[in-house]
């Protein structure tokens, strides 16, 4: 059990969970408002595009912070 808390902590900061709600308003709000009047799959499904928000809102947060981390160790 310890080794998956130390993943946790590692991988997972208050910085991700703001990206993820940030990336999952964006995608309910782009779905609300085109998404779920098209005919792709990914953009008519709530779900596909609650999933797709999440991953996207983590991922940027990701790479941002860990750009930043890069750029300190340099210094």
């Amino acid at each position: 059990m310890k080794n998956n808390s130390d993943f946790w902590k590692k991988n997972f900061s208050w910085w991700h969970a703001a990206g993820i709600a940030v990336g999952l308003l964006l995608a309910m709000l782009y779905w609300y408002k085109s998404g779920q009047f098209s005919d792709n799959i990914l953009r008519k499904s709530p779900i596909l595009m609650a999933i797709w928000g999440i991953l996207t809102g983590y991922i940027l947060i990701d790479l941002v912070k860990s750009s930043k981390n890069r750029s300190e160790n340099n210094e």
